[in-house]
């Protein structure tokens, strides 16, 4: 019976290996996304930076332009540290499904972003609600992608906000969003951050 030929001449034996891989790939997908966990953590804080000034200097149209700059500045130097030191995330098809999924959605907020930000003009009431169904979308596929419980809640709680934000007065506006940055993006990558950290010890204390 551990034998037994189904159609089309798969075995079981054959079926236990692929759900084996399948569930090596989920794995490693989760993997990539811990090691990308820094950079949750870096655009939660750029963003809670630039919210800071606004806040503090409401006549000021550059801060935004300034932190997000900073920011990309410091993503792509650490991806490139990464990448030489032979650290790479697109391992299979669920990796670089996640890789494309984060990718164009950072690419769609640049677009939707940007003009905004260069003509200082972003409107709380306009922006908001999109920045965080984008991003609630992002974690919502990869939480599918990857089948991982924690990065679906952390969509729900973006969606959340959304619907929060369109309902609540402006003064609760600001402090939704900071709420949000600090839990669904520094607090989501920290946590992403001890699982890889967790990880590698483990593999140390394996090959010990």
């Amino acid at each position: 019976m551990a034998n037994f030929e189904a159609e089309g001449g798969t075995t079981r034996d054959d079926l236990v290996q692929r759900v084996a891989l399948m569930e090596e790939m989920i794995a490693e997908g989760r993997q990539s996304t811990a090691r990308f966990g820094w950079c949750f953590v870096l655009w939660g804080v750029i963003t809670l930076i630039g919210i800071g000034c606004q806040y503090f200097q409401p006549n000021s149209y550059w801060d935004l332009p300034v932190v997000s700059a900073v920011g990309i500045v410091i993503q792509l130097i650490g991806i490139a540290i990464r990448r030489r030191s032979g650290h790479t995330s697109n391992k299979n098809m669920q990796s670089r499904a996640i890789a494309a999924v984060w990718g164009m959605t950072g690419l769609a907020m640049v677009v939707y972003l940007g003009p905004g930000i260069m003509m200082h003009d972003t409107g709380w009431f306009f922006y908001v609600p999109t920045i965080f169904m984008f991003l609630g979308l992002a974690h919502a596929i990869s939480a599918i992608i990857l089948r991982w419980w924690v990065q679906g809640v952390v969509a729900g709680l973006w969606w959340a906000g959304e619907i929060a934000v369109c309902f609540f007065a402006f003064d609760y506006m600001r402090k939704i969003f900071v709420a949000e940055m600090v839990v669904c993006m520094v607090l989501f990558g920290l946590y992403a951050m001890w699982l890889e950290r967790r990880r590698a010890a483990a593999l140390e204390q394996h090959h010990a």
